[in-house]
């Protein structure tokens, strides 16, 4: 008996309907009947064959791995399995490395502001100082061309202006100091937390500290790619491909986001720009299942 009519009577005897099938993998009814009939070349690419295999019979009580060993002679080759490597890992290691260390230097313009504002405060202190000792330096002068008998005294407006700068020079040092701790203060970043995984399935939960919620992907291979809100509306399902990156999702105001793609290894996902790093232990040849809870704390 052929792989497609082993599937198909699986199914029957569990009695599935193709619609039922389609519910339980998310694989288009199309994809589903080429299978049934062993017309492999309607897939979208020679990966799928096998991934879709594996779904309809995982979805059908059979063993998917056995299967495909007993009917791989009917099956297209597959040149991708063999050259498929953790890309998207080590590249998404790589952008985390780098962006540790412009970190360092994001404290400089804080710094800077400081040291002018206290460079400021200085000098306005020296010149005023030093213009006060000019003034006091005057009545003096004519005291010793009067032969120093009487008694000089400073004129009672400049006495209060000097007071008075006194306690303004205090207030000025007031604000420096908390402009300063308002400066120190940092804006809460996003994360995105693995909280849970099985067979190609994950679960995640995204810290949204914004108003806005957006799915980045970039890629250099081809995907099947499905992206879904928790309540089953399709915002995207066909191929993805390396000429449409970078390709942006606005998925503001969802809780909940569903994606399934294949080639997982070579497709680089962000939310809000945070790196979705997918467990190292995953099988390259399986189409993934990812899950996101989204919490927003921007409110």
């Amino acid at each position: 008996m052929e792989l497609g009519a082993r599937l198909k009577e699986a199914r029957e005897t569990k009695q599935l309907s193709i619609e039922d099938v389609q519910k339980i993998t998310k694989i288009q009814t199309r994809y589903l009947q080429a299978i049934e009939k062993g017309n492999f070349s309607a897939m979208p690419g020679n990966f799928y064959v096998r991934a879709f295999i594996k779904e309809y019979a995982t979805a059908v009580d059979l063993d998917p791995d056995l299967l495909i060993e007993e009917h791989k002679a009917e099956l297209p080759a597959s040149s991708d399995e063999s050259s498929i490597q953790y890309t998207r890992v080590q590249r998404s290691r790589k952008d985390t490395s780098s962006t540790k260390s412009p970190a360092i230097f994001s404290f400089l313009p804080t710094a800077i502001v400081i040291i002018l504002i206290v460079g400021t405060i200085f000098a306005f202190w020296y010149f005023y100082q030093k213009s006060q000792a000019d003034d006091t330096n005057e009545p003096r002068q004519t005291e010793e061309d009067n032969g120093g008998n009487d008694e000089v005294q400073l004129p009672r407006d400049q006495q209060e202006n000097a007071d008075v700068g006194d306690g303004e020079e205090e207030q000025e040092e007031a604000p420096a100091e908390d402009e300063e701790e308002t400066d120190v203060e940092e804006e809460p970043e996003p994360t995105l937390t693995l909280t849970d995984q099985g067979n190609a399935e994950q679960t995640y939960e995204f810290i949204n500290t914004t108003d806005q919620l957006v799915v980045t992907l970039n890629t250099d291979n081809e995907h099947w790619l499905e992206i879904e809100n928790g309540k089953g509306n399709v915002f995207y399902n066909e191929m993805f491909y390396a000429n449409q990156t970078p390709y942006e999702q606005d998925l503001t105001g969802e809780e909940q986001i569903y994606l399934r793609f294949g080639n997982p290894t070579s497709l680089d996902i962000k939310i809000n720009g945070v790196t979705l790093e997918l467990p190292e232990d995953i099988e390259p040849s399986k189409v993934q299942k990812v899950w996101i809870n989204v919490q927003n704390s921007a409110e």
